[in-house]
Protein backbone atom coordinates (compact mmCIF):
# COMPACT_ATOMS: atom_id res chain seq x y z
CA UNK A 1 0.00 0.00 0.00
CA UNK A 2 1.20 3.25 -1.12
CA UNK A 3 0.04 6.71 0.87
CA UNK A 4 0.06 9.57 -0.68
CA UNK A 5 -0.51 13.20 0.12
CA UNK A 6 -3.49 13.95 0.71
CA UNK A 7 -4.52 10.62 2.79
CA UNK A 8 -5.28 9.12 -0.71
CA UNK A 9 -4.60 5.17 -0.30
CA UNK A 10 -3.10 3.51 -3.67
CA UNK A 11 -3.67 -0.30 -2.76
CA UNK A 12 -3.15 -3.26 -5.23
CA UNK A 13 -5.76 -6.30 -6.25
CA UNK A 14 -4.24 -9.26 -8.40
CA UNK A 15 -6.08 -10.31 -11.54
CA UNK A 16 -6.37 -14.22 -9.81
CA UNK A 17 -8.56 -12.38 -7.29
CA UNK A 18 -10.30 -9.89 -9.88
CA UNK A 19 -11.34 -12.96 -12.34
CA UNK A 20 -12.13 -15.61 -9.19
CA UNK A 21 -15.72 -16.77 -8.17
CA UNK A 22 -16.49 -15.23 -4.85
CA UNK A 23 -19.83 -13.63 -3.04
CA UNK A 24 -19.35 -10.42 -0.53
CA UNK A 25 -21.74 -8.18 0.61
CA UNK A 26 -20.50 -4.34 0.15
CA UNK A 27 -19.10 -3.58 3.66
CA UNK A 28 -17.26 -7.51 3.36
CA UNK A 29 -15.46 -5.77 -0.27
CA UNK A 30 -15.05 -2.88 1.74
CA UNK A 31 -13.24 -5.37 4.40
CA UNK A 32 -11.27 -6.63 1.72
CA UNK A 33 -9.78 -3.72 0.02
CA UNK A 34 -8.70 -2.34 3.30
CA UNK A 35 -6.50 -5.58 3.56
CA UNK A 36 -5.41 -5.55 0.05
CA UNK A 37 -3.88 -1.96 1.37
CA UNK A 38 -2.52 -3.46 4.49
CA UNK A 39 -0.63 -6.43 3.09
CA UNK A 40 3.30 -5.67 2.48
CA UNK A 41 6.03 -7.97 1.10
CA UNK A 42 7.18 -9.02 4.38
CA UNK A 43 7.39 -12.03 6.55
CA UNK A 44 4.29 -11.42 8.24
CA UNK A 45 0.67 -13.31 8.11
CA UNK A 46 -1.39 -11.03 10.52
CA UNK A 47 -2.48 -7.57 9.70
CA UNK A 48 -4.38 -4.87 11.62
CA UNK A 49 -6.10 -2.98 10.13
CA UNK A 50 -6.88 1.18 11.13
CA UNK A 51 -10.45 1.27 10.40
CA UNK A 52 -10.64 5.30 12.03
CA UNK A 53 -8.27 5.85 8.98
CA UNK A 54 -10.59 4.33 6.49
CA UNK A 55 -13.38 5.51 7.72
CA UNK A 56 -12.62 9.10 6.59
CA UNK A 57 -12.34 8.10 3.32
CA UNK A 58 -16.03 7.27 2.75
CA UNK A 59 -18.20 10.26 1.74
CA UNK A 60 -21.22 10.39 3.86
CA UNK A 61 -22.07 13.39 6.39
CA UNK A 62 -22.66 10.71 9.66
CA UNK A 63 -19.69 8.31 9.90
CA UNK A 64 -21.03 6.60 12.96
CA UNK A 65 -22.78 3.75 11.91
CA UNK A 66 -19.64 2.71 9.42
CA UNK A 67 -18.16 0.72 12.78
CA UNK A 68 -21.30 -1.39 13.45
CA UNK A 69 -21.49 -2.37 9.71
CA UNK A 70 -17.84 -3.42 9.55
CA UNK A 71 -18.12 -5.20 12.79
CA UNK A 72 -20.80 -6.82 11.32
CA UNK A 73 -19.35 -7.97 8.34
CA UNK A 74 -16.35 -9.19 9.87
CA UNK A 75 -18.92 -11.72 11.39
CA UNK A 76 -20.09 -13.12 8.20
CA UNK A 77 -16.74 -13.43 6.98
CA UNK A 78 -17.22 -16.67 8.97
CA UNK A 79 -17.43 -19.79 5.94
CA UNK A 80 -16.70 -17.23 3.07
CA UNK A 81 -13.82 -17.89 0.48
CA UNK A 82 -13.40 -17.88 -3.41
CA UNK A 83 -12.23 -20.82 -5.70
CA UNK A 84 -9.61 -19.83 -8.71
CA UNK A 85 -8.90 -22.29 -11.81
CA UNK A 86 -5.57 -23.86 -11.97
CA UNK A 87 -3.60 -24.17 -15.15
CA UNK A 88 -1.56 -27.43 -15.27
CA UNK A 89 -1.16 -27.87 -18.53
CA UNK A 90 -2.79 -27.03 -21.97
CA UNK A 91 -5.66 -30.00 -21.49
CA UNK A 92 -5.63 -29.94 -17.60
CA UNK A 93 -6.86 -27.53 -14.79
CA UNK A 94 -8.31 -27.73 -11.75
CA UNK A 95 -10.03 -25.59 -9.35
CA UNK A 96 -8.14 -24.47 -5.82
CA UNK A 97 -10.84 -23.27 -2.87
CA UNK A 98 -9.42 -21.04 -0.62
CA UNK A 99 -10.90 -18.85 2.88
CA UNK A 100 -10.07 -15.60 2.69
CA UNK A 101 -8.92 -15.49 6.38
CA UNK A 102 -7.30 -17.42 8.89
CA UNK A 103 -9.15 -15.49 11.57
CA UNK A 104 -10.67 -12.29 11.98
CA UNK A 105 -11.57 -9.75 14.71
CA UNK A 106 -13.23 -6.72 15.21
CA UNK A 107 -11.96 -4.82 18.38
CA UNK A 108 -14.77 -2.84 20.74
CA UNK A 109 -13.57 0.71 21.34
CA UNK A 110 -10.20 0.30 19.29
CA UNK A 111 -11.04 1.06 15.94
CA UNK A 112 -9.53 -1.27 14.41
CA UNK A 113 -9.56 -5.53 13.06
CA UNK A 114 -7.22 -8.16 13.04
CA UNK A 115 -6.70 -10.46 10.42
CA UNK A 116 -4.61 -13.50 9.44
CA UNK A 117 -4.05 -14.88 6.24
CA UNK A 118 -2.92 -18.45 4.97
CA UNK A 119 0.62 -18.54 3.58
CA UNK A 120 -0.76 -19.86 0.18
CA UNK A 121 -2.79 -17.65 0.03
CA UNK A 122 -0.14 -14.93 1.49
CA UNK A 123 1.67 -15.91 -1.77
CA UNK A 124 -0.98 -15.53 -4.35
CA UNK A 125 -1.74 -11.93 -3.21
CA UNK A 126 2.22 -10.81 -3.78
CA UNK A 127 3.05 -13.00 -6.64
CA UNK A 128 0.86 -11.94 -9.48
CA UNK A 129 2.23 -11.56 -13.00
CA UNK A 130 -0.61 -8.81 -13.51
CA UNK A 131 -2.94 -6.34 -11.17
CA UNK A 132 -4.29 -3.31 -10.80
CA UNK A 133 -3.58 -0.42 -8.63
CA UNK A 134 -6.63 1.88 -7.23
CA UNK A 135 -7.80 4.84 -5.03
CA UNK A 136 -9.19 2.57 -2.49
CA UNK A 137 -11.45 5.87 -1.93
CA UNK A 138 -13.51 4.84 -4.79
CA UNK A 139 -14.31 1.22 -4.54
CA UNK A 140 -15.15 2.74 -0.73
CA UNK A 141 -17.74 4.80 -1.81
CA UNK A 142 -19.60 2.97 -4.76
CA UNK A 143 -23.52 1.91 -3.58
CA UNK A 144 -23.67 -1.10 -5.78
CA UNK A 145 -21.64 -4.05 -4.49
CA UNK A 146 -21.83 -4.93 -8.66
CA UNK A 147 -19.72 -1.41 -9.17
CA UNK A 148 -17.00 -2.49 -7.16
CA UNK A 149 -16.66 -6.25 -9.26
CA UNK A 150 -17.03 -4.30 -12.42
CA UNK A 151 -14.51 -1.49 -11.57
CA UNK A 152 -11.82 -4.16 -11.13
CA UNK A 153 -12.55 -6.03 -13.93
CA UNK A 154 -12.59 -2.80 -16.00
CA UNK A 155 -9.43 -1.81 -14.46
CA UNK A 156 -7.53 -4.70 -15.35
CA UNK A 157 -8.05 -3.82 -18.74
CA UNK A 158 -7.64 -0.24 -18.87
CA UNK A 159 -4.44 -0.53 -20.96
CA UNK A 160 -6.05 -2.24 -23.91
CA UNK A 161 -9.32 0.13 -23.29
CA UNK A 162 -11.33 -2.83 -24.37
CA UNK A 163 -12.49 -6.52 -22.82
CA UNK A 164 -15.50 -9.30 -24.15
CA UNK A 165 -17.05 -11.25 -21.14
CA UNK A 166 -19.51 -13.89 -22.36
CA UNK A 167 -22.69 -12.29 -20.50
CA UNK A 168 -23.20 -16.32 -18.92
CA UNK A 169 -19.61 -16.63 -17.30
CA UNK A 170 -19.86 -12.46 -15.86
CA UNK A 171 -23.31 -13.23 -14.01
CA UNK A 172 -21.20 -15.90 -12.46
CA UNK A 173 -18.37 -14.56 -11.17
CA UNK A 174 -20.66 -11.91 -10.15
CA UNK A 175 -22.98 -14.20 -8.07
CA UNK A 176 -25.73 -12.96 -9.53
CA UNK A 177 -29.44 -13.60 -8.44
CA UNK A 178 -31.25 -16.57 -10.35
CA UNK A 179 -33.56 -13.55 -11.81
CA UNK A 180 -30.63 -11.86 -13.64
CA UNK A 181 -30.13 -14.48 -16.07
CA UNK A 182 -33.13 -12.12 -17.39
CA UNK A 183 -31.09 -9.36 -19.46
CA UNK A 184 -33.05 -6.52 -18.81
CA UNK A 185 -32.85 -7.71 -14.91
CA UNK A 186 -29.34 -7.98 -15.85
CA UNK A 187 -28.59 -4.56 -17.49
CA UNK A 188 -31.32 -2.70 -14.83
CA UNK A 189 -29.39 -4.02 -11.46
CA UNK A 190 -26.08 -4.31 -12.71
CA UNK A 191 -24.71 -2.61 -15.65
CA UNK A 192 -26.64 0.60 -15.21
CA UNK A 193 -25.59 1.49 -11.64
CA UNK A 194 -22.18 0.01 -12.55
CA UNK A 195 -22.20 2.73 -15.48
CA UNK A 196 -23.36 5.25 -13.43
CA UNK A 197 -21.27 4.68 -10.54
CA UNK A 198 -17.58 3.93 -12.13
CA UNK A 199 -18.25 7.09 -14.71
CA UNK A 200 -19.33 9.79 -12.01
CA UNK A 201 -17.29 8.40 -9.42
CA UNK A 202 -13.84 7.13 -10.43
CA UNK A 203 -10.57 7.24 -11.92
CA UNK A 204 -12.32 5.30 -15.22
CA UNK A 205 -14.95 5.72 -17.46
CA UNK A 206 -16.61 3.22 -19.83
CA UNK A 207 -19.20 2.40 -22.59
CA UNK A 208 -20.96 -1.12 -23.13
CA UNK A 209 -22.65 -2.90 -25.98
CA UNK A 210 -24.22 -5.56 -26.37
CA UNK A 211 -23.07 -8.33 -28.83
CA UNK A 212 -26.30 -10.42 -30.07
CA UNK A 213 -26.48 -14.23 -31.37
CA UNK A 214 -29.60 -14.71 -32.83
CA UNK A 215 -30.98 -11.61 -31.30
CA UNK A 216 -30.19 -12.64 -27.90
CA UNK A 217 -27.72 -10.88 -26.18
CA UNK A 218 -24.66 -13.15 -25.05
CA UNK A 219 -21.74 -11.31 -24.35
CA UNK A 220 -21.11 -7.94 -23.25
CA UNK A 221 -18.19 -5.68 -24.75
CA UNK A 222 -16.17 -2.82 -22.69
CA UNK A 223 -14.49 0.40 -23.94
CA UNK A 224 -12.35 1.48 -21.43
CA UNK A 225 -10.73 4.77 -20.75
CA UNK A 226 -8.98 6.58 -18.21
CA UNK A 227 -10.49 10.33 -17.19
CA UNK A 228 -9.06 13.47 -15.77
CA UNK A 229 -8.55 12.19 -12.24
CA UNK A 230 -6.16 9.00 -13.40
CA UNK A 231 -3.84 11.68 -14.34
CA UNK A 232 -3.12 12.53 -10.84
CA UNK A 233 -2.57 9.06 -9.81
CA UNK A 234 -0.65 8.00 -12.32
CA UNK A 235 3.13 8.65 -11.41
CA UNK A 236 2.08 7.23 -7.86
CA UNK A 237 0.89 3.29 -10.13
CA UNK A 238 4.09 3.91 -12.37
CA UNK A 239 5.80 3.96 -9.13
CA UNK A 240 4.01 1.14 -7.65
CA UNK A 241 4.36 -1.19 -10.41
CA UNK A 242 8.00 -0.80 -10.85
CA UNK A 243 8.50 -1.55 -7.46
CA UNK A 244 6.47 -4.78 -8.31
CA UNK A 245 8.50 -5.40 -10.93
CA UNK A 246 11.99 -4.87 -9.56
CA UNK A 247 11.11 -7.19 -6.65
CA UNK A 248 10.07 -9.98 -9.04
CA UNK A 249 13.48 -9.64 -10.66
CA UNK A 250 15.19 -9.85 -7.49
CA UNK A 251 13.23 -12.78 -6.05
CA UNK A 252 14.12 -14.85 -9.15
CA UNK A 253 17.64 -13.75 -8.99
CA UNK A 254 18.17 -14.94 -5.59
CA UNK A 255 16.59 -17.78 -6.26
CA UNK A 256 18.89 -18.82 -9.24
CA UNK A 257 21.58 -18.06 -7.18
CA UNK A 258 20.76 -20.47 -4.48
CA UNK A 259 20.10 -23.22 -6.61
CA UNK A 260 22.90 -23.13 -9.11
CA UNK A 261 25.20 -22.73 -5.91
CA UNK A 262 23.73 -24.82 -3.39
CA UNK A 263 21.01 -27.08 -5.18
CA UNK A 264 18.70 -25.99 -2.91
CA UNK A 265 14.85 -25.19 -3.93
CA UNK A 266 13.45 -22.16 -1.80
CA UNK A 267 10.38 -19.95 -2.05
CA UNK A 268 9.67 -16.78 -3.14
CA UNK A 269 9.55 -15.70 0.51
CA UNK A 270 12.47 -17.04 1.53
CA UNK A 271 14.31 -15.63 -1.51
CA UNK A 272 12.98 -12.30 -0.45
CA UNK A 273 13.76 -13.01 3.19
CA UNK A 274 17.46 -13.82 2.02
CA UNK A 275 17.45 -9.96 0.09
CA UNK A 276 16.30 -7.77 2.70
CA UNK A 277 18.81 -9.82 5.13
CA UNK A 278 21.55 -8.70 2.93
CA UNK A 279 20.73 -5.40 1.91
CA UNK A 280 20.94 -4.84 5.89
CA UNK A 281 24.52 -5.71 5.80
CA UNK A 282 27.04 -3.06 7.13
CA UNK A 283 30.07 -3.68 4.73
CA UNK A 284 28.23 -5.73 1.86
CA UNK A 285 24.64 -4.36 1.81
CA UNK A 286 25.00 -2.17 -1.21
CA UNK A 287 25.68 -5.26 -2.95
CA UNK A 288 23.14 -7.92 -1.46
CA UNK A 289 23.26 -10.25 -4.46
CA UNK A 290 27.06 -10.66 -4.56
CA UNK A 291 26.73 -10.99 -0.89
CA UNK A 292 24.28 -13.80 -1.09
CA UNK A 293 26.38 -15.80 -3.69
CA UNK A 294 29.22 -15.67 -1.36
CA UNK A 295 27.08 -16.83 1.72
CA UNK A 296 25.83 -19.38 -0.63
CA UNK A 297 29.60 -20.69 -1.45
CA UNK A 298 30.06 -20.52 2.03
CA UNK A 299 27.43 -22.45 2.82
CA UNK A 300 28.82 -25.57 0.83
CA UNK A 301 31.70 -25.78 3.71
CA UNK A 302 29.09 -26.19 6.50
CA UNK A 303 27.57 -29.05 7.37
CA UNK A 304 24.29 -28.08 7.86
CA UNK A 305 21.35 -30.91 7.96
CA UNK A 306 18.54 -29.14 8.03
CA UNK A 307 17.30 -25.94 8.33
CA UNK A 308 19.06 -24.38 5.43
CA UNK A 309 16.97 -21.12 5.24
CA UNK A 310 17.16 -20.43 9.07
CA UNK A 311 20.81 -20.98 8.63
CA UNK A 312 21.05 -18.61 5.66
CA UNK A 313 19.08 -15.52 7.21
CA UNK A 314 20.89 -16.66 10.77
CA UNK A 315 24.39 -16.31 8.84
CA UNK A 316 23.84 -13.00 5.85
CA UNK A 317 23.59 -10.29 8.62
CA UNK A 318 27.26 -11.19 10.18
CA UNK A 319 28.65 -12.72 7.21
CA UNK A 320 32.04 -11.47 6.99
CA UNK A 321 34.55 -13.10 4.31
CA UNK A 322 36.39 -16.47 5.95
CA UNK A 323 39.70 -15.83 6.64
CA UNK A 324 42.18 -18.22 4.14
CA UNK A 325 45.05 -19.84 5.46
CA UNK A 326 48.39 -19.22 4.56
CA UNK A 327 50.05 -21.93 6.17
CA UNK A 328 48.24 -24.49 4.26
CA UNK A 329 48.01 -24.69 0.53
CA UNK A 330 44.25 -26.03 1.13
CA UNK A 331 42.78 -22.96 -0.46
CA UNK A 332 39.34 -23.87 1.28
CA UNK A 333 41.01 -24.41 4.96
CA UNK A 334 38.86 -21.01 6.31
CA UNK A 335 38.67 -20.36 9.96
CA UNK A 336 35.42 -22.01 11.21
CA UNK A 337 32.75 -20.47 13.55
CA UNK A 338 30.32 -22.46 15.63
CA UNK A 339 26.52 -20.91 15.67
CA UNK A 340 23.56 -21.59 17.39
CA UNK A 341 21.46 -20.70 14.18
CA UNK A 342 18.12 -21.27 16.01
CA UNK A 343 19.25 -18.19 18.30
CA UNK A 344 20.81 -16.09 16.08
CA UNK A 345 17.51 -16.16 13.83
CA UNK A 346 15.28 -15.17 16.87
CA UNK A 347 17.93 -12.43 18.27
CA UNK A 348 17.83 -10.75 14.50
CA UNK A 349 13.81 -11.12 14.81
CA UNK A 350 13.80 -9.29 17.85
CA UNK A 351 12.06 -12.37 19.52
CA UNK A 352 15.18 -12.40 22.24
CA UNK A 353 16.29 -9.49 23.78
Amino acid sequence: MKEKKGGNLICMRPDSIIEARFSLNKKQNDILDMVFATIENDNKLKYEINVIKYTKLYNIQDKSNIYGELKKAVKTFEGKGFSIINKISEKKQNRIYFAWFSSIQYFDGEGKIVVEIGQTLKELLLEVKRAVFYNIQYTLNFNCIYSKRLYYYLKLYEDTGMRIDNLDILREKLECPESYKKYANFRRFVLEPSYKEINGHSDIEFEFEEVKTKNKVTNIKFYIKSNGKAKNEIVATQIDKEVLKKEKIYINNVKSIIKNVTGEEITDKAANEFYQCATKHNKYGSDPLKLINEVAEYSKTQNIKKGFVGWFKATVPIYEKPIISHRTTNFNDYEQRSYDYDELERKLLGWDK
